[in-house]
């Protein structure tokens, strides 16, 4: 929908893209902080049917990527990630030792005179789950071993050991048929007549826990507390905390927190360092019950804080689609835009160069990008996901605390059938008909309109196949 615009009258909330505009001297007296991230985001529940790995025993090798295979136990999901084939191959040994049947580890007595070294995988045969564990320590030949059992055995044990001797991958759609069939393999090299194959299934999509973020920041003083109060699953609340002492800084701090936090019994999370000074909380059941819990903090606010959000204007957490960008954007207390050092929790999933530029490496997970300035620092929280279609381009400007004359940011935000709000500033080609003002379409400003004098035209923003004109 076309609209005109006067420049003059829009223009009242403005926003600088170039570092150090409108920067100001906001220098205070700070003490230690500690700043959530927001409440908790990104749990997802598992959806796809119950995985069930398959098993097959190899009857014959065919050629380098393909082999005769009798499927003895279907598979059901989704192939895991690869390699996903352990190979197993029968061995002298024997063991019909009860206490396969316990998880964690033990000692196991053996038959049959084979000799197992430290670190080999291995499962026995039991009538309804195989026991799987791997040796920690054993004699030569093996009699008794030290093995750390991974896979508790149900049933009736033995006397049957395998061993795994190594891995190879195959994503064949026929491990879902049982009987003799040719199965497409990454490699054959491994394999040998009678090995047993045993390919790992997982669920379409897997459960995936919320996360929410700690980030702390000031100068460290002796006896400044740091604390959180978080809610788990369930919707309880649990509290923690440490006290500085003479000398700490803020890792120091960082450490001691997470340590308070894992300390806390029955407190449902695990404390994880995200970098030097900052902390992810993960609820320990995974699934959107996590999302929505609150995290907060129990130290008084102070402005040594900067804001971030993106060039669009969206503020955390922000989706980001796997291959595609959003220009985050740096905010101090006196509302100037000021050159960050950016730093990624995460940088296999999600990166951000030294401009603030977000890329999104793949298509799910949960990232803490900090941002500081002088004693200033803030965190933002991006989700990667999946590539989407855009059904919705919306253009609209982006309001400013500091205004700078002479400038105007716009935003163009789209959206999807699943998703409402993506930040797409910087996927659009900008274009406007104005004489004299013009509006920017190179990085790392677009969509930033610079302009003199009143003039009515309009701007417009061209993205993933759709035109929005204001």
């Amino acid at each position: 929908m076309k609209k005109s615009l006067s420049v003059f009258v829009a223009l009242v909330m403005v926003l600088s893209l170039f570092a150090g505009v409108g920067a100001r001297s906001a220098w205070a007296d700070v003490t230690l902080t500690v700043t959530p991230s927001g409440n908790f985001v990104g749990g997802v529940d598992a959806r796809g049917a119950t995985p069930v790995d398959a098993v097959g025993t190899v009857a014959s090798i065919t050629d380098g990527t393909h082999a005769v295979v009798d499927v003895t136990r279907v598979g059901a999901g989704t192939f895991g990630a690869i390699p996903n084939v352990n190979v197993l191959r029968a061995t002298a040994a024997t063991s019909t030792d009860p206490d396969w049947a316990t998880s964690g580890d033990q000692s196991i007595t053996f038959g049959g005179g084979y000799a197992f070294v430290p670190g080999d995988s291995i499962t026995v045969a039991a009538a309804t789950r195989n026991g799987a564990g791997t040796i920690i320590s054993c004699n030569t030949p093996t009699t008794l071993a030290q093995v750390h059992v991974t896979t508790a055995a149900v049933g009736t044990i033995g006397p049957a050991v395998k061993k795994t001797v190594g891995t190879t991958s195959s994503t064949d759609l026929t491990w879902g048929i049982a009987g003799s069939h040719t199965i497409t393999f990454t490699s054959t090299v491994l394999l040998n007549a009678l090995d047993v194959l045993d390919v790992s299934m997982v669920r379409a999509v897997a459960e995936v826990p919320a996360v929410a973020f700690l980030m702390l920041g000031g100068a460290v003083t002796a006896g400044n507390v740091a604390s959180a109060t978080w809610q788990d699953t369930t919707g309880a609340s649990h509290t923690a905390s440490c006290t500085a002492v003479a000398g700490d800084t803020l890792a120091t701090v960082t450490t001691r927190l997470i340590d308070a936090i894992n300390a806390v019994a029955g407190a449902n999370i695990i404390a994880t360092n995200a970098s030097a000074s900052a902390i992810m909380l993960t609820q320990r059941v995974a699934g959107t019950v996590g999302n929505g819990r609150k995290l907060t903090t129990g130290t008084t606010a102070i402005a040594a804080t900067l804001t971030i959000r993106t060039l669009g204007g969206l503020t955390s957490p922000v989706l980001v689609e796997m291959g595609k960008t959003v220009q985050l954007v740096a905010v101090d207390p006196t509302g100037a835009i000021v050159t960050a050092t950016w730093t990624s929790s995460l940088p296999a999933v999600v990166t951000v160069n030294a401009g603030g530029l977000v890329t999104a490496m793949r298509d799910s997970g949960v990232v803490l990008v900090t941002a500081s300035y002088g004693m200033y620092t803030g965190s933002f929280v991006v989700i990667p996901i999946s590539p989407q279609t855009i059904t919705r381009l919306a253009v609209g400007l982006v309001p400013a605390r500091l205004k700078v004359a002479g400038q105007q940011q716009f935003g163009a935000i789209g959206a999807s059938k699943a998703y409402g709000s993506l930040d797409y500033t910087t996927q659009a080609v900008w274009t406007d008909t104005l004489r004299v003002a013009a509006v920017f379409s190179v990085a790392p400003a677009q969509g930033l309109l610079t302009y003199r004098a009143a003039e009515t035209g309009t701007v417009s923003a061209h993205a993933a196949g759709l035109t929005t004109t204001v």
